[in-house]
């Protein structure tokens, strides 16, 4: 892929917004319209038709002018030029009773019983869903599918189609204006998605599976939702992490292949980062949360050089960002003191909110005062396992004697989501030092 065209990769939408209009304008004078047959109607866009059992309205209608939309951005992020995809067109099956839809022959008998969602050639099949935001989801998922069967003619290893069609579904359309590749805002945002709840509630049990694990998924591991949601995070991850990045962006501009190539192909390349990727993948994880942003990363980059903690050190930490190195170290049972000094803005509205490392009691975040000091220390790990484990935190406030439950480097944090340090600023003044 063009190096000009990889930061599509991140999120896709608004410098395109003008030729979305001029495209908009398209559509609308391509529309076929609607018609019924045979209890089923049928409405058509540019690049796909819609057929349903179920009354057509305005929100089944806007579906092909979504699908429409849909196509540049893919374009953009497959290095597709528009003009090699104007004779494409799909129809997408609207299903409110699967029964109607095999009787009719519009779904062969001996395809899987699918509980969401599936796609063949130049078609697709969507159960219907209780909210119209999971309904969209689900098409674009599917349209990414066809979208990428089209061009590659084959398919990837499956963490890498189904975590790229639910990036790519994960959307926000508003006024006529679709964004690809969103991380949401907020649960009520995406009504029936629960991908991240899924993700928090496993690593909280104890129970998620770790990367490795992810990237060894068989063809029948998206039987169940859970794999849905770690390939979308496992996805999430490998296109925002500095060592893996242009690794991804590689895979997309190269042919898929249904076998282990691919994965044979990653794990040779990243043969010497996996360590460090094993605890990155866990800070990811444990602070991946709804309104998420690639902008403030949770990617922990362990310093180049680092000294063990064997005299006092002074540091600044920035309220405005997620884990941060401290090029210092400590060894396993070892005690050492950390105070901590300042002020700083945890929050701009509606007035900015003057926090100290202690954090302001007037509102928690994972059982702790919203902007209070943490630390946790890492180190890369060396073996592989089938979990993943969350990051180990410890609060420090204004002040804290800690003993090493580990080897590794100190990092530090403000308590906040990931997606909240965006309006922050200042700094925090932090002492370390060795103790007896």
């Amino acid at each position: 892929m063009k190096p000009a065209r990889m930061k599509i990769l991140h999120s896709i939408s608004s410098r395109i917004a003008a030729s979305l209009a001029i495209l908009s304008l398209c559509i609308a004078s391509e529309t076929l319209g609607q018609s019924t047959k045979d209890g089923f109607s049928s409405y058509s866009g540019r690049y796909c038709e819609i057929v349903t059992d179920l009354a057509l309205g305005d929100e089944l209608r806007e579906l092909t002018s979504i699908f429409d939309a849909a196509i540049p951005l893919w374009c953009e992020i497959f290095d597709l030029p528009l003009g090699e995809v104007r004779s494409w067109r799909a129809t997408a099956h609207i299903m409110g009773a699967r029964e109607r839809f095999i009787s009719s022959g519009k779904l062969p008998k001996d395809f899987p019983k699918f509980p969401h969602g599936f796609q063949w050639k130049n078609d697709i099949w969507v159960v219907e869903q209780p909210s119209d935001y999971y309904r969209r989801h689900l098409l674009l998922h599917e349209g990414t599918h066809w979208f990428m069967a089209r061009k590659y003619g084959s398919a990837g290893p499956p963490w890498l189609m189904e975590g790229v069609a639910e990036w790519l579904a994960t959307h926000r359309w508003n006024n006529g204006a679709l964004t690809l590749g969103v991380i949401p805002r907020s649960r009520s945002d995406v009504p029936y998605w629960g991908r991240i709840a899924l993700i928090q509630d496993q690593l909280s049990s104890g129970v998620a599976p770790s990367l490795e694990s992810i990237l060894r998924y068989g063809t029948a591991a998206h039987q169940n939702v859970d794999a849905y949601a770690w390939s979308w995070a496992a996805v999430t991850f490998m296109r925002t992490n500095p060592d893996t990045q242009q690794i991804f962006q590689d895979f997309l501009a190269t042919e898929l292949k249904p076998d282990q190539s691919l994965n044979r192909r990653l794990f040779n390349r990243l043969q010497q980062r996996w360590p460090h990727l094993r605890t990155q993948w866990a800070a990811f994880v444990s602070e991946l949360d709804y309104g998420y942003d690639t902008s403030q990363s949770a990617i922990v980059q362990f310093s180049l050089s680092a000294e063990s903690l064997a005299r006092a050190h002074s540091l600044q930490i920035s309220a405005r960002q997620s884990w941060q190195a401290t090029g210092v170290t400590v060894s396993e049972g070892q005690k050492f003191r950390v105070t901590a000094q300042g002020r700083f803005v945890v929050r701009d509205y509606p007035k900015p909110w003057i926090c100290e490392p202690p954090g302001v009691t007037i509102e928690y975040f994972r059982g702790q005062p919203l902007g209070k000091l943490l630390v946790s220390i890492m180190a890369p790990s060396p073996k592989e396992s089938d979990v993943t484990e969350p990051t180990k935190v410890i609060p420090v406030g204004a002040s804290s004697e800690i003993r090493a439950a580990r080897s590794g480097e100190l990092f530090f944090k403000i308590n906040e989501t990931n997606g909240g340090l965006v309006d922050n600023s200042g700094d925090i003044h932090v002492e370390l030092a060795p103790m007896n």
